[in-house]
């Protein structure tokens, strides 16, 4: 939204338009509209750290090193570091992947990896220092790789990871492919507090302003927190949306505005924004702790009665 803004993007270029390396291949001619609206046939994820792992569960020889080095430079975890390259092992894989069904919606964190390298290559600056600037500028915490910031009793532990990481995951990123990026990535990585979050969310809310400060142009945050592709298709570009068939379900409480928009992450992360009812929610949980496949916060609907709570609390 920043880099549509400044007429430095445009969602209706398409993929091949600023990577060229994917010239050839069936991501080329992707439409980025379609890809954050999550229809552009992307699989749902890749786990690219089984690669690195035998049968038998343990590391493949050559991968990692427990100590960083000129041929080993990317944290991974605590002690543990892949090897130079895989960055580019991780595109290749996703530029080589099989299509889904194009047109069809399929929640898929692929393409945003692909954002990274655009907005890298847009800015000329890392994902990670270019994003704290812009949230600098309004006060917000928001940051990759919180260990070199804060300390670790500072920051809730994540997950006690026996497949992949082998340790509890306290500071680096939950998910795997973007701890391999270095645990900064176009899809995961930002740690933060509710407080951050809340004011991100006003700041959309706002329409691209906080505190006086213009960050966003109003109508891309409006273009952006729309709806794309409906009915077949609810959500906005990147954003989640209210499903508005009654007859589907909805990722939020009935309550919710169809001009409001928000996320609810894999690890117990949601934020809401509500334009219509002046409303921002913002519900924090580790619920991957102590691990990541008893799914208790779905399966009890919490996050959605929490969110239904505010919308009876506005009505008193």
């Amino acid at each position: 939204m920043k880099l549509t803004s400044e007429k430095k993007f445009d969602y209706k270029n398409s993929l091949g338009f600023y990577l060229p390396d994917l010239a050839g291949t069936d991501k080329e001619n992707m439409s980025i509209e379609e890809i954050l609206s999550h229809q552009a046939g992307l699989q749902a994820w890749i786990p690219f750290y089984e690669k690195t792992l035998l049968k038998s569960g343990k590391y493949k020889t050559g991968y990692y090193a427990k100590h960083k080095s000129e041929d080993f430079p990317t944290q991974v975890a605590k002690h543990l570091f892949v090897v130079k390259g895989f960055k580019d092992t991780i595109y290749e894989k996703i530029a080589k992947s099989k299509l889904e069904k194009p047109g069809k919606y399929l929640y898929s964190d692929l393409g945003y990896y692909f954002m990274q390298k655009i907005i890298e290559q847009q800015t000329q600056r890392k994902l990670n220092e270019y994003v704290a600037d812009v949230y600098s500028q309004i006060g917000i915490g928001l940051t990759y790789m919180p260990l070199n910031y804060f300390s670790k009793n500072q920051i809730t532990p994540t997950e006690k990871d026996t497949k992949f990481r082998k340790q509890v995951v306290q500071g680096y990123v939950h998910d795997p492919g973007a701890a391999l990026m270095g645990g900064v990535a176009g899809h995961a990585g930002l740690f933060g507090n509710a407080l951050d979050l809340a004011k991100l969310m006003q700041m959309y809310l706002n329409k691209g302003e906080l505190d006086g400060k213009r960050i966003l142009d109003s109508n891309v945050v409006k273009d952006f927190t729309s709806c794309h592709f409906c009915p077949k298709n609810r959500r906005g570009l990147c954003f989640e949306k209210p499903e508005t068939d009654q007859r589907k379900e909805s990722p939020v409480t009935s309550e919710c505005s169809p001009e409001s928009f928000g996320h609810a992450g894999f690890t117990g992360t949601f934020a809401w924004a509500d334009p219509k009812n002046k409303l921002v929610v913002v519900f924090l949980s580790n619920r991957v702790y102590p691990d990541a496949d008893d799914n208790r916060l779905t399966k009890l609907g919490i996050r959605g009665k929490i969110h239904k709570a505010f919308y009876e609390a506005l009505k008193e």
